[in-house]
């Protein structure tokens, strides 16, 4: 394997381990999310929650590391990819 295509299977370790990281934020957002909406009463049809405001908030803290989570997996798996092409060309 050559030092470039090493560096590249290093360099996708590192970023895999952040997507993890991310992903358990995520997780942990989207279950905090989960609690919130499934305590909220259910007034009626378009009568405004009390807590509708929070909730979007709590959304959209939870959308922004799944993004990010989904970035940073679709970078360590292009990472491998070419450390593997270039483990193949060297």
């Amino acid at each position: 394997m050559t030092a470039d295509a090493e560096q590249l299977r290093q360099d996708g370790h590192r970023i895999e381990k952040w997507s993890v990281g991310w992903m358990l934020l995520s997780l942990a957002l989207w279950a905090w999310f989960g609690y919130r909406f499934l305590l909220d009463d259910d007034r009626g049809l378009f009568v405004p929650a009390e807590g509708g405001r929070t909730l979007v908030g709590i959304l959209a803290l939870a959308v922004i590391p799944t993004i990010i989570t989904a970035a940073t997996l679709v970078c360590a798996r292009v990472l491998f990819r070419l450390a593997r092409t270039g483990a193949e060309v060297g």
